[in-house]
């Protein structure tokens, strides 16, 4: 492919939204007081990722899934062994002097393996009567157990409510029937009653502070009780950049991380929070067009598994902020605090756009629809 040819096939609006993005992101983080230069770096090497990404040819990344996913049991491995532990929990590795977050990285890579999986065996001629075996449905369980088992045990509530998340909705684009889906939503549900006896104290805590966090104003329910002041305080238009009290003060815990939406909801209020969110829609719109007029199914489930993965993430970091959804621990993507978060997610972004610039042209035949395309119109 010529560059002049690359260029006119880039999805130019994808760039442009995740650059928006991560300049409110770089306006809060300086606002919540946290390391701004390093984010600033953060985000330069994630914005080099974006660029790698997606000069490569997403369609070599299936025959190197397994090995993928051998590393990434591997660093997960290695958190237990020989990880930091900061805030209770043990999550990073250092890599020449650099905090790694595997979790983190395992979402992106999560995405790939089950691209690879899930997208094995295609018919190209016989696309539209694709479903999904229960044989497969059970080999992608497999694939998500031990890498979720070992992140939650971190522990790690919050990406493992990403790798379900993330499971759920691939499985959805990949065919799989309303019988698998809600056999998966049983075995969940069956399972809810166990959560409490694999999570630490502080975790338990938030569960049961979640209806009611004035039950415990200055201890568990703390965190909730400020984000939502703070976002309340916000009002319609917000008290300002680098004037809000709640966040200035810091009287919002985890500001730059956990809480960053309701330092941003305090500072540019409802209406600002409302552009923040439809640019995070729009975005979304971009990757699921990007995955319909993919030219293989690995590029529709790779496109659609990312779109999962953003998707979950700003539901539960924005809901967990107003108090809608329990505490998790999910950053808010390209806003919140991080450089294995920031990196990775313009990386998988990066992905996306290799999708798209080798996407199949409108006089290629209409069997090569898309399955996003068709369980829409189902």
């Amino acid at each position: 492919m010529t560059r002049a040819l690359w260029w006119r096939r880039l999805d130019h609006v994808q760039p442009l939204l995740a650059g928006m993005l991560a300049v409110l992101g770089l306006m809060t983080v300086f606002s919540a007081h946290a390391d701004w230069g390093r984010q600033v770096l953060w985000v330069i090497l994630g914005a080099a990722a974006y660029v790698a990404a997606a000069s490569f040819d997403y369609r070599r990344l299936r025959s190197l899934a397994p090995g993928l996913y051998a590393g990434m049991i591997l660093i997960l491995v290695a958190v237990h062994l020989v990880g930091h532990t900061a805030l209770g929990a043990r999550r990073w590795l250092s890599v020449a002097g650099f905090p790694l977050e595997p979790s983190e990285l395992s979402k992106l890579l999560l995405v790939v393996v089950l691209a690879a999986y899930l997208s094995r065996g295609e018919r190209v001629s016989d696309r539209l009567s694709d479903r999904l075996s229960w044989r497969a449905f059970g080999g992608a369980l497999l694939l998500v157990a031990p890498p979720a088992g070992l992140i939650l045990t971190q522990p790690d509530l919050g990406t493992t409510i990403v790798f379900l998340g993330v499971l759920f909705g691939m499985l959805f684009l990949a065919g799989a029937s309303a019988w698998q889906l809600f056999s998966l939503v049983f075995a969940g549900g069956v399972a809810l009653p166990l959560l409490p006896y694999l999570l630490h104290g502080y975790q338990r805590r938030r569960l049961e502070v979640f209806l009611d966090p004035n039950q415990d104003p200055l201890g568990a329910g703390y965190n909730l009780v400020q984000a939502r002041i703070a976002v309340g305080s916000g009002g319609l238009f917000g008290q300002g950049w680098l004037h809000g009290l709640q966040g200035q003060l810091g009287f919002v815990p985890e500001r730059a991380t956990d809480f960053v939406f309701a330092i941003f909801a305090e500072e540019f209020g409802l209406l600002g929070s409302l552009v923040l969110l439809a640019l995070f829609g729009t975005l979304l719109i971009r990757l699921l067009r990007t995955a319909a007029v993919s030219r293989d199914r690995f590029g529709e489930l790779l496109a659609g598994g990312v779109f999962v993965m953003v998707l979950v993430q700003v539901v539960e970091n924005v809901g967990m902020n107003i108090g809608v959804l329990p505490i998790a621990g999910i950053p808010l993507p390209l806003i919140s605090y991080g450089g294995s978060a920031a990196i990775t997610m313009l990386a998988a972004l990066g992905l996306v756009q290799s999708v798209a610039v080798r996407r199949r042209t409108v006089d290629e035949p209409v069997a090569e629809l898309g399955t996003i395309t068709r369980r829409a119109q189902a």
